[in-house]
């Protein structure tokens, strides 16, 4: 596997580690809560996927903060980076990177919501017709329980949902968080890629 620290059109900062044909772009938490590229979650998640040859770009939002709107824009400039690069590109979003994720999905081929977030300052989640899968957790003190199952309740199909016993930093389940992600992901490739 290839690992590369890279500039994506010279503005957004990026590791990009090369797998396979198949790829991934992970949106971090609020980067004002000190969400970025390196968040544990998504590095476990990114192990679990190289292992089923996706590649994978995580990035850094921009700074100053953008109040959502940059932040998305700065997604959609990865997306694109990757889509000229795979055939297969789906998007995971965590907490705040959920809303992110789902104001772009819409030009990739899957999405995963961790924890996600119905609206921050000018963002609101969008659903989109791609594939998806929403992963919450019912000890989340950031998204209540309630408006987690709300969430994906309102999210149009295709859709798997999965409740963890956790809270919103998924402590004690990286492991489940990571394999249910590579699991829906892999599931979905193998569906695109049947001749």
């Amino acid at each position: 596997m290839d690992t590369m620290d890279i500039m994506v059109n010279g503005l957004v900062k990026a590791t990009y580690e090369i797998a396979g044909d198949k790829a991934v772009l992970l949106c971090p938490p609020h980067p004002l809560m000190g969400g970025n590229r390196f968040d544990v979650r998504l590095e476990r998640i990114c192990r679990e996927l190289h292992a089923m040859e996706f590649s994978t770009l995580r990035f850094d939002y921009r700074s100053p903060y953008r109040n959502g709107t940059g932040e998305i824009e700065d997604a959609r400039l990865c997306l694109r980076y990757l889509k000229e690069r795979h055939s297969f590109v789906a998007v995971i979003g965590y907490s705040f990177g959920s809303i992110v994720a789902s104001n772009v999905a819409d030009e990739g081929d899957a999405l995963a919501l961790i924890s996600p977030l119905q609206k921050i300052d000018e963002m609101s989640l969008k659903d989109v017709g791609v594939p998806k899968l929403v992963i919450y957790a019912s000890r989340d003190d950031i998204v209540p329980i309630g408006e987690s199952r709300r969430i994906a309740e309102a999210l149009s199909e295709p859709k798997k949902v999965l409740e963890l016993d956790t809270d919103h930093f998924y402590f004690g389940k990286f492991d489940e968080l990571s394999k249910a992600v590579a699991k829906f992901l892999g599931s979905l490739t193998v569906q695109k890629f049947k001749v």
